[in-house]
C-alpha cells in the first residue's frame, strides 16, 4: 500500500493548489494550529528547504509515504529551475531529501518578456502541480528550452521514487479551428509555447488532468488555452477548450489559482483582458466549462467588461466555490469581489457585486461553512478584510478587518480551522515587495477577528525572519505546520515549538 495510517493525531494531505479542487486556499482538518496555540512563544521558524531555484508552486504534502522501506510525511517542492524535491516533512535538522530529479534546461526568462520583468531569471515549473494517491503520481508541468526554443512537458513522477510513469512526459501541443490571433492560413489558431506561460495551478478531475495557459505580460497574440489529458496515459490527449478562437486575449492566469471543479465534474476558470461576444469569445469572464473539457455551459461577464479590458483591470482572483455548491467566488483588479451563481451565470440576477477594496484583489481565501462561507480579501494598500456570503448574495459590510494595511497585493493566503469551529481559525497571509529581494513577512490572524493579529514573522526576527515573499503562492498549512515558498530558492517551514 502507498499509505498507511499513522499513529496519534490524524494526517492530512495536500494534494493541489488551493488546497482543494473547490480552490478555497484552506485547510479544515487542521487540528494543532489554532488562536489558542499560536503565539511567539510557542510558535515560530522550525527551518528551510534548500532547493536549486525559484519557487512558484506551492508545497504539496503526503502524509505516511512508503519511500525506500520507510514510512514518512513527505514535502514536494517544485522549482523555476525544473527540479522536484521529494523532503521529509518531519526532519528539519538535518533535513532529509527523499529524492530530487530535474526535467530538462529550463527557459531563460528574457526570451519570453523581453524588458517586462514579469518574472526574473528563468521559467521552469511555474505552476503548482497535483498529486494522484491511487496512482501514486505527482503531475507537473515543466517549461524545457530545446532548440532554443520553450516547449512544455506533462510529467508523471512516481511519488516514491521520481521516476517517471505513466507514458509521461509529452510534449504540449493543440490546435483549434478559429480566426483570432495568430491564427494560420487553413483557419486554424495553433498553440504557441512561446506565447504562452503555465502559471494556474494543474487540476486532476474526471479522470482526466487539465492544464491552462495565458500570457505573458499581455503580448499578443495569446489566448486562454486548457488542455485535457487522460491520467492513466498521459499520451493520450483528450479535448482542447480555448477561450477566443475568433479574437485575442483571454488568458487563464487566476494570479495562480487553479480550476475550479464540483462535484459532478463540471469546470470553472476566469479569464483576463481580452475579447468577448458570449459565443465564441469569452476574455474578462467567469466560464463553465464542460467535464469534457471542451464546450462553454455557462459564464458571467461584468457589464463594463470592455472598459476593463482596455484599462487592464482583469478579473484577477478566484475562482473558488463554497464547498458543496456551484456557488463562484471572484475577484477583480478594481477591487470588486463577485458572488456568481453557477447555475445561473448569465442571468440578471446571477451575481452579487460588492465594493470589497479600493485597491486591486489578487487572492483570496474562503472558509465554507454548508451553503454559507466567509471571505477574505486582501486590497492593495488596505488592511485584509473578512466578509459573509450567504447562499449566492454577499453582506457589503465586512465582518471584521485587520488594523494595519499591506502595500501590495499580490500576496499569499491560506485558511487553517477545525471544521467549523468558530474560534479555531487561522488566517495565514504571506506579504512582502516580491520584487525588492528584502524580506516577506508571514503573519497569524485570528479568523474570526482579524483585528487580533496572533504572531507574525517580524516580532522575533532573529528567530523567524521570513524570506522575499513570491507573488501569488498561498502557504500550505498541514499537520501543524507552515510551508511558505520563496524566491530566495529556500521554502521555510512554521511550527510550534514542540516540533523543534
Amino acid at each position: 500500500m502507498l499509505l498507511c495510517s499513522l499513529a496519534g493525531h490524524a494526517q492530512v494531505n495536500i494534494l493541489t493548489a488551493n488546497g482543494n479542487n473547490d480552490r478555497t486556499n484552506s485547510n479544515l482538518q487542521e487540528t494543532r494550529l489554532s488562536p489558542a496555540t499560536v503565539n511567539t512563544s510557542a510558535f515560530g521558524k522550525l527551518g528551510t528547504f534548500s532547493v536549486d531555484g525559484q519557487v512558484y508552486a506551492q508545497p504539496l504534502v503526503v502524509s505516511g509515504l512508503a519511500v525506500s522501506g520507510g514510512t514518512h510525511n513527505a514535502v514536494f517542492v517544485s522549482t523555476m529551475h525544473n527540479s522536484v524535491y521529494a523532503f521529509d516533512a518531519d526532519a528539519m535538522s538535518p533535513v532529509s531529501l527523499l529524492w530530487q530529479v530535474n526535467l530538462g534546461a529550463s527557459v531563460p526568462a528574457p526570451l519570453l518578456f523581453g524588458q517586462y520583468g514579469d518574472i526574473a531569471f528563468e521559467v521552469g515549473i511555474l505552476s503548482t502541480g497535483v498529486i494522484d494517491l491511487q496512482r501514486g503520481v505527482l503531475y507537473v508541468v515543466a517549461d524545457v528550452l530545446e532548440g532554443g526554443v520553450p516547449v512544455f512537458y506533462l510529467h508523471a513522477l512516481d511519488l516514491a521514487t521520481g521516476a517517471e510513469r505513466l507514458n509521461g512526459p509529452v510534449a504540449l501541443t493543440a490546435s483549434v479551428p478559429g480566426t483570432g490571433g495568430g491564427a494560420l492560413t487553413d483557419g486554424t489558431v495553433p498553440f504557441d509555447s512561446l506565447q504562452h506561460i503555465q502559471r494556474p495551478g494543474l487540476l486532476l478531475a474526471n479522470g482526466s488532468v487539465y492544464v491552462s495557459f495565458g500570457s505573458h505580460g499581455d503580448q499578443a497574440p495569446y489566448h486562454g488555452w486548457m488542455l485535457r489529458y487522460d491520467a492513466s496515459d498521459l499520451s493520450h490527449q483528450l479535448a482542447i477548450y480555448m477561450s477566443t478562437p475568433n479574437g485575442n486575449g483571454g488568458a487563464f492566469w487566476q494570479s495562480g489559482r487553479g480550476p475550479a471543479a464540483d462535484r459532478e465534474g463540471n469546470l470553472y476558470a476566469i479569464t483576463g483582458n481580452g475579447d468577448f461576444d458570449g459565443m465564441q469569445n469569452f476574455g474578462e469572464s467567469m466560464v463553465k466549462v464542460s467535464a469534457q473539457g471542451s464546450a462553454t455551459l455557462d459564464s458571467f461577464t461584468p457589464s463594463n467588461w470592455k472598459p476593463m479590458s482596455d484599462n487592464d483591470f482583469d478579473l484577477s482572483a478566484g475562482p473558488a466555490l463554497i464547498t458543496g455548491t456551484h456557488t463562484v467566488i471572484g475577484a477583480d483588479k478594481g477591487g470588486n469581489l463577485y458572488v456568481v451563481n453557477g447555475d445561473a451565470m448569465s442571468q440578471p440576477d446571477g451575481a452579487s457585486i460588492i465594493p470589497a477594496s479600493v485597491g486591486s484583489i489578487f487572492n483570496l481565501a474562503v472558509w465554507s461553512r454548508g451553503r454559507s462561507a466567509l471571505v477574505y480579501t486582501q486590497g492593495e494598500r488596505e488592511p485584509v478584510k473578512c466578509f459573509q456570503i450567504t447562499g449566492n448574495s454577499a453582506n457589503p459590510v465586512a465582518l471584521s478587518t485587520a488594523v494595519n494595511s499591506v502595500p501590495y497585493g499580490r500576496i499569499g493566503m491560506t485558511i487553517s480551522a477545525n471544521g467549523s469551529r468558530e474560534r479555531s481559525g487561522i488566517l495565514w497571509e504571506s506579504t512582502g515587495d516580491y520584487n525588492a529581494g528584502t524580506p516577506g513577512t508571514l503573519h497569524a490572524y485570528d479568523a474570526s477577528n482579524l483585528a487580533n493579529e496572533l504572531w507574525n514573522s517580524d516580532m522575533n526576527p532573529s528567530r523567524d525572519q521570513m524570506p522575499p515573499v513570491t507573488k501569488f503562492v498561498s502557504p500550505t498549512v498541514a499537520n501543524g505546520k507552515v510551508y511558505v515558498p520563496s524566491n530566495s530558492n529556500v521554502v521555510t517551514v512554521y511550527g510550534l515549538s514542540t516540533d523543534r
